[in-house]
């Protein structure tokens, strides 16, 4: 009888992949699809993807209500995305975020600036009188009065929200409506 000589060194796929590892992938790029069809269209058209991509994701929003087929769909999505530079995708898609991020920053700094002027009163219009000669004080007091009077008679705000537009407008803070 002959006997065979088994060699103990097997040979590693170094890109060998457990199948755990793939199905959380899988899952991954499922979440940047959600992501990705959560965004507008010109938002996601500033993302560098491949159009059939930006196709698949359209029709996805489209099918969104057909369960299994919505499932199918966004398969396909994670399957294109693998195919994609998904790096630079999600680099577009933080900075979207990022820039969401800093215009509810800047819009709370506004609020704060005209909360101000509503509680302390002369004292912090001066102050933004000072960092933005080009206010028209006149104006700023008549809506800081108008707005006091409507949080005493508890009723809308609606020159506190006209205040805040005029702040807006001064300041070089942009918001999320204005990027």
């Amino acid at each position: 009888m002959s006997t065979k000589s088994h060699s103990t060194t097997e040979l590693v796929d170094d890109d060998w992949v457990s199948k755990s590892e793939r199905k959380r992938q899988a899952e991954d790029m499922q979440v940047v699809a959600r992501a990705l069809m959560k965004l507008s269209d010109n938002q996601r058209k500033k993302i560098p993807m491949s159009e059939d991509l930006q196709d698949a994701i359209i029709l996805a929003i489209k099918i969104r209500n057909k369960h299994e087929g919505f499932r199918r769909q966004m398969q396909l999505i994670a399957k294109k995305l693998r195919d994609n530079d998904i790096d630079n995708i999600r680099k577009g898609m933080e900075e979207f975020d990022l820039r969401h991020k800093r215009s509810n920053v800047a819009a709370l700094k506004l609020e704060l600036i005209r909360d101000a002027m509503i509680n302390k009163g002369d004292v912090a219009i001066n102050s933004f009188i000072e960092q933005h000669p080009d206010a028209d004080r006149q104006k700023i007091r008549q809506l800081v009065r108008q707005a006091t009077k409507e949080a005493k008679l508890e009723k809308p705000a609606k020159s506190a929200k006209e205040l805040f537009q005029y702040i807006r407008q001064l300041s070089p803070i942009k918001t999320a409506d204005e990027s």
